[in-house]
Order: structure tokens, then C-alpha cells, then sequence
């Protein structure tokens, strides 16, 4: 079997194409990443099964080798990991996946990280003051603390009750700031130092007016003559810093056992061979397995306090039924904000996971025509539908948060438009692979085949996580 030229051959068809784009809730993008992920993955398991000819049953035909092949694929698509997690090929049992921050070069503080809350102070060249007007009517004295660009200082006394009457005070590139006659007793300015010292003349009136003073930092850093530029400020230098998160991935394995004479008997009986059935099975068994890992990653990463939605108070605040969906709907928006500020980047939820009442809460919404059931889930766990195109999964993971709390539980999360962040990471080392049929020589009854794998689920991004819960009515 040449599993490469099959991937190759496989994806290029519209109906692989279509199931992986369903699992990558329709982003282009996201799909394209996954597909090539699967193709490296597939292409070292080539490699391996050329060089091991009892590798992966290919000694059997390659009928047989190809079901397995198509339900690996099956298993990648109909699984949460492309919803949840970002999927890279491993190279190695054990990889490292890269990331970088943009950091200060000053103070080593992370300026623009990969995921998370910005710092931008003090980048910005512009440094500014504002207050009340009737403090200038006294000597001031104000520090930019940075050297200053002549002409950049600006004073402005606003009216309150007219901000479009505005007085304009403005420096004359040789340290005094110009104004009309009765208007200032002091104006001079430090270029160097960066100082502004002003006093307004006593004649003039400030009631209800503010002052604005800005003044921008002279970043170039022009030196006096016979002066070094300066070493402190200058907080517009930035680099890269990489960062890594270590993934090991463990091999796992899946064996369907039976014997002849039950496989005998059940041909006999329905035409049916338990082993092939058997075999379906465990490749059934392992999408939940995914679906699990990928749900146990989000609640070990999840470090957000539970936002819960009070719906005990819409018994009596709310006397009709659709009031009190309109209010579960207004509560998902709060959620998608709480989220938005963790991580900077998710500024809405792009999945929920929930445990099975919260999703009966989402699939209520098909009365206002905001939610649209799955039609093809077989199993509890597993894609329950879409709530404004925003996929639901549903998991009996979450059904054990709720313990004696009388709350139903939920996770909003975050994968990022070009499928490189996500709250998890899966890492594939190698898919899942068929093994051929042998028999046990102790008992010459007995076959045995099955599954194995080596992988591995790690939670890389608890800030793309925002866990919700709801009182049980």
C-alpha cells in the first residue's frame, strides 16, 4: 500500500475535501493547516511501512489496508480536535512546539505576546498631561522625563461647556511657549530635560476649563554635542523572544480478540464476520478516545473563574418562556466579552463544549431559528449542532462538574482564524495503523487483530478558555 499517493488521492476527492472543511467549522484556512498536517503524517507512515514489511498489515491486501486508511481519516474528522486543538505532525516522539512573544529590550517585558494582554506603556513617542485649568492659575512644574523634540509642546485650555472654543499654546522652538498678551506669566521649556514649567496670569479666567500639555520624546535621541545618546527611555526597541512547550507523545494500542468458531457461527447465522465488526468498532472507540483527550486538555488548562448565569432569578423576573431564552442568549454575549478580555485575540467564542442539560439550554434555541441540530451524531459525545453557526459539542465530562452545585456547566473557547492557536495541541506521531490477523498457538481457536497509535493531547493556551455554568431550574 503507498499511503502517501492514497492521502493524496483520497483528500483530493470533494467528499473528503467537504468532511474535512464540516470539522474545521468552515474555515479554509484552518482545513488547509489539518490537511497538510495529516499528508506529513501519513508520508512517514509510508516510510515506516517500506522499511518493515510486517508493518501495519501490508502484507494483507490493500483493500483491507485502505478501510484502515479511511477510517483513520474518518476518526480525524469526526472527532473535536478540529474545533479544540491545533494538530502538528511529530517528527519525533517527542517535539517542541514553537511560539514567539515580542518583548522590550529595556525592561525584557512582554510587549505584544502570542496569546494574551498587550503592554503599551510608554511606547508611544507622544507623552501627555491633563487636569483642571484653575491649578495653572499657580506655578507648575511638569516632567516629561524624556528628552524633547522642539516645537512638539502643546498646551490647551478647554472650556467645558464649550470644547470647540479652544485656546492653543504652543512652543517656539527655543524654549518659551507663545501666547497672547494676559495669558501667561511663566512658559519655559527644558528641551532636554524634558520640563515644562507654566503659570497662567491671574487676569485670566479658568473657571470650568481643563488643561491638555502633550509634548513628543525626541526618539532619534539627537545628542548634544560631546553627549552620548541616552540609555534610558526609549521604550520603542523590541525582539523576538522564542519560547517552546514540550510535547511527548506515548504509543497505545487496541486489540479485537475472537475465535473461529464464533466467527463461524455468526456467518452462518446473519453473514456477518465479528472480527471486521469488532475492528469497525475500535476505530469507533478511538474517536471517542480523541474526543475525550481533547476534552480532558481543555479542563486541565481551564484557570478562568465559572461566569454563572443566574436563571433561578427568571422564574420571577420572567413569566414567559421566550423571555428567559432572550436572556440565556444575552448571557452567552457576556461570555464571548469575558473571553475577549482573558485573551486579546478571541474576541468571540469559536466552539462551546457542554455537558449534556447546558446543551439542552443551546438546542431550546431552535425555536428562534439560532440553532440547527447535527443530524449525523451517533453518540452522546459528539457534535450536537450549531448555535448561530458556532459549533456545540456535547461531552459527559462536563456532566461530573456539576456534583451537588445544582449548576450545569459549559466551555467557551477560541481557535484563531488561521488554525495556529488553540486551547490544545495534538501532536501525531504516528496514526492510527491496522495490524493482521494472528492466531494464538496455545489455543489454535483463537484470532486476534487491532489498532495502534502513538500520539499525544497537551493544553498550551488556557486564555483561549472561558468556563460558564447555569442554575438548574
Amino acid at each position: 500500500m503507498n499511503a502517501t499517493k492514497f492521502f493524496s488521492a483520497a483528500t483530493s476527492s470533494r467528499e473528503w475535501n467537504s468532511m474535512l472543511l464540516k470539522s474545521s467549522n468552515g474555515n479554509l484556512n484552518i482545513a488547509k493547516t489539518r490537511k497538510e498536517t495529516y499528508k506529513k503524517v501519513f508520508s512517514r507512515y509510508d516510510e515506516m511501512a517500506s522499511s518493515v514489511k510486517a508493518f501495519s498489515g501490508v502484507s494483507e491486501s490493500p483493500i483491507l489496508s485502505n478501510q484502515y486508511f479511511n477510517a483513520t481519516m474518518a476518526s480525524y474528522v469526526r472527532s473535536f480536535a478540529g474545533f479544540t486543538c491545533i494538530e502538528r505532525d511529530m517528527d519525533q516522539p517527542t517535539a517542541l512546539l514553537y511560539y514567539f512573544d515580542l518583548m522590550g529590550v529595556l525592561n525584557g517585558r512582554d510587549v505584544l505576546p502570542n496569546i494574551g494582554k498587550e503592554d503599551l506603556e510608554g511606547i508611544g513617542a507622544k507623552m501627555s498631561f491633563n487636569g483642571d485649568a484653575a491649578d495653572l492659575a499657580q506655578a507648575r512644574s511638569f516632567s516629561f522625563g524624556e528628552k524633547l523634540i522642539p516645537g512638539s509642546v502643546l498646551v490647551k485650555i478647554i472650556p467645558t461647556n464649550d470644547p470647540t472654543n479652544v485656546l492653543e499654546l504652543r512652543d517656539n522652538f527655543k524654549g518659551r511657549l507663545l501666547s497672547p498678551s494676559g495669558i501667561l506669566i511663566t512658559g519655559d521649556v527644558d528641551y532636554t530635560s524634558g520640563t515644562l514649567n507654566i503659570q497662567l496670569d491671574g487676569s485670566y479666567d479658568v473657571t470650568d476649563k481643563v488643561y491638555y500639555i502633550a509634548g513628543v520624546q525626541d526618539e532619534p535621541g539627537t545628542p548634544n554635542f560631546g553627549q552620548a545618546i541616552p540609555t534610558t527611555g526609549y521604550a520603542n526597541r523590541f525582539q523576538l523572544k522564542q519560547y517552546n512547550v514540550l510535547v511527548t507523545s506515548t504509543p497505545e494500542l487496541m486489540v479485537a480478540e475472537t475465535n473461529l468458531l464464533t466467527i463461524a457461527a455468526a456467518q452462518r447465522a446473519v453473514g456477518v464476520n465479528p472480527q471486521d465488526i469488532a475492528d469497525a468498532k475500535i476505530t469507533e472507540l478511538y474517536t471517542k478516545l480523541i474526543n475525550t483527550y481533547c476534552v480532558n486538555a481543555l479542563l486541565r488548562a481551564n484557570n478562568s473563574t465559572s461566569y454563572n448565569i443566574d436563571a433561578n432569578s427568571w422564574t420571577t423576573d420572567f413569566y414567559d418562556y421566550q423571555s428567559r431564552l432572550d436572556a440565556f442568549k444575552a448571557e452567552l454575549i457576556q461570555i464571548d466579552t469575558l473571553l475577549a478580555k482573558k485573551s486579546v485575540k478571541g474576541v468571540a467564542a469559536t466552539a462551546y463544549v457542554v455537558s449534556s442539560e447546558m446543551g439542552n439550554w443551546f438546542r431550546k434555541l431552535i425555536s428562534d431559528n439560532l440553532f440547527v441540530d447535527n443530524t449525523d451524531s451517533t453518540y452522546i459525545n459528539d457534535l450536537l449542532g450549531y448555535y448561530k453557526g458556532i459549533p456545540v459539542l456535547r461531552h459527559d465530562l462536563l456532566d461530573s462538574l456539576a456534583g451537588n452545585t445544582g449548576k450545569y456547566y459549559g466551555l467557551a473557547i477560541h481557535k484563531t482564524s488561521d488554525g495556529q492557536l488553540a486551547p490544545a495541541m495534538r501532536g501525531i506521531f504516528l496514526p492510527l495503523t491496522s495490524t493482521p490477523a494472528i492466531g494464538n498457538y496455545s489455543n489454535p481457536t483463537q484470532v486476534a487483530s487491532g489498532v495502534f497509535y502513538q500520539e499525544a493531547t497537551q493544553e498550551i493556551v488556557p486564555e483561549l478558555i472561558q468556563m460558564f455554568s447555569i442554575n438548574a431550574l
